[in-house]
């Protein structure tokens, strides 16, 4: 009898899902940790990283949050390109404040201080751009020249892409109002302009605990023209070549682009995010890189 209603709780759950609504509190303070291990070219980078966030006001329409990057730990090579960046990256990100306004649910829907985060975001864009090409050869500033990079990546910081980075990579807010059900999918362009497939899966019933799997949902021809639109913008000396030759390029399997992720949620009594952890792979015209990730609670005042 009891196994019984135990498969229908199961059953209803997965086909009428659970909503993910937060319960926050005003004076919540809560501080995350982030280990990482990036592996690029064969080479393992480990990161580290605190952020806290604090309730600063809550009512029935929605909530007020500080985010604040406290620290940032990279191991990355000081000689080695990705190591570079990874390490510049880390050093400029730290002490970088964003106020989140979200709905009642809990999901972001508003950025307050998004013209000071632009600000702070020029300038880590022209450190990172400089650092980028210091390790690069001279002629590769012929094609790619530093306005060049800047203007390309400077278009990406948007307060909806912002606001998408918040909510579609795993955060502690990624799953705040949405109805999770097994075998749920949804569809999502990233920030690199890729067309991703998310399904959802209820670990437990009462999604304490959710499962997320996503993966590149790209046919060839969208492929191609994202690729011939980022080489127009980048490289515009090299576009014209690029767009006679993408066909003989992508069918001798030069060009790829592969991304598979699984990210586990788990939440805690208090309605926080209690851990995170996730795992992806990806090929980027023939880069390949892997991640394990691990974002747990490690503060709270309640």
């Amino acid at each position: 009898m009891i196994l019984a209603l135990l498969l229908m709780v199961v059953t209803l759950s997965a086909q009428t899902g659970v909503k993910i609504s937060a319960k926050y509190k005003k004076g919540d303070n809560m501080l995350y940790r982030q280990t990482s291990t990036i592996n690029v070219g064969g080479k393992d980078i480990h990161v580290k990283s605190d952020c806290r966030y604090v309730v600063t006001a809550a009512s029935s329409k929605g909530f007020t949050i500080d985010s604040n990057i406290e620290k940032v730990e990279s191991d990355g090579d000081p000689n080695d390109i990705m190591g570079r960046m990874m390490n510049i990256t880390m050093e400029i990100l730290k002490d970088v404040k964003c106020t989140y306004v979200t709905d009642a649910d809990g999901k972001i829907i508003d950025i307050k201080n998004y013209d000071e985060v632009l600000q702070k975001s020029e300038i880590f864009v022209d450190k990172l751009v400089k650092g980028l090409l210091a390790q690069l050869p001279a002629e590769a500033s012929q094609i790619m020249t530093e306005d060049m990079i800047k203007s390309t990546i400077m278009e990406k910081m948007t307060k909806e892409n912002l606001i998408k980075a918040a909510t579609q990579e795993p955060t502690p807010f990624s799953l705040n109002g949405k109805t999770i059900a097994t075998g749920a999918m949804e569809k999502v362009t990233s920030l690199n302009d890729l067309n991703m497939k998310n399904m959802y899966f209820l670990t437990t019933p009462d999604a304490k605990k959710v499962k997320v799997t996503s993966t590149l949902d790209m046919t060839k021809d969208e492929l191609k023209k994202m690729i011939v639109d980022q080489v127009k913008k980048i490289m515009p000396s090299q576009a014209e070549m690029i767009e006679q030759n993408i066909d003989m390029v992508m069918s001798s399997g030069a060009i790829k682009f592969e991304f598979e992720q699984t990210t586990d949620y788990e939440f805690g009594s208090n309605g926080w995010v209690k851990t995170i952890s996730f795992t992806n792979k990806s090929n980027t015209v023939g880069s390949v890189s892997e991640s394990t990730c691990k974002m747990e609670l490690v503060e709270s005042n309640r």
